[in-house]
């Protein structure tokens, strides 16, 4: 009985994810910008991942700024919109490369900049935890996390997944999928989730070329 229900799990996982695909491969056909198609993406991460809250940054300009998001407060928004970090006199700062550093959790997820055997990543350099307060009292400021700004935790989210929107070695965005309760983003959801920003960044080499 465990076999069958595993197998009927699997295939259920399997029909929701072709689904999902195949509906943003017909409307991204339609759709004009890059913009269009996040926002799109965004409604599709929100199905997959059940979260209350999801985002999708896209590069613009030096940083990656939110262009689609359901759930979240236009104040978080306001406040996360910008992942540059600059000095006291608001200019930016660059590494060694001359590349803009960019800040937080959701900085080092685009910047590559993760240890993929920490586990709070993923093989593909997804971040997810199932809950930041139990991150940050546990990981402070560690080498692999880095400084965070700690806005997630403080707007109460304790589930956090971002997903790098990479391929061949551009990365042109992120999905974030937050929520208030601990423990949202199951194994299944997050194979999901990197396998829709695997599809979102074929999308937008396409649109952008």
């Amino acid at each position: 009985m465990a076999g069958t229900a595993q197998a009927t799990s699997t295939s259920r996982r399997l029909d929701l994810e072709r689904r999902a695909f195949l509906d943003l491969l017909r409307m991204a056909n339609t759709l004009a910008t890059p913009e269009e198609i996040a926002r799109q993406v965004v409604v599709v991460a929100s199905h997959l991942s059940g979260c209350e809250a999801v985002a999708l940054r896209l590069k613009s300009g030096p940083g990656f700024r939110y262009v689609g998001s359901l759930g979240f407060t236009e104040a978080f928004i306001a406040l996360e919109d910008d992942l540059c970090a600059r000095d006291e006199q608001g200019h930016l700062l660059r590494d060694e490369n001359r590349q803009p550093v960019l800040a937080c959790l959701c900085g080092r997820v685009l910047s590559g900049q993760v240890e993929r055997s920490h586990p709070s990543f993923t093989d593909r350099g997804s971040f997810i935890t199932a809950s930041t307060s139990l991150l940050l009292a546990s990981h402070t400021e560690d080498q692999c996390l880095g400084r965070t700004r700690n806005r997630c935790h403080g707007a109460g989210y304790e589930t956090v997944g971002l997903f790098p929107i990479r391929r061949d070695d551009v990365t042109y965005g992120l999905i974030q999928c937050n929520d208030r309760r601990m423990g949202r983003l199951s194994a299944e959801a997050i194979d999901l989730l990197e396998n829709l920003a695997a599809t979102a960044a074929h999308l937008f080499q396409l649109a952008m070329t």
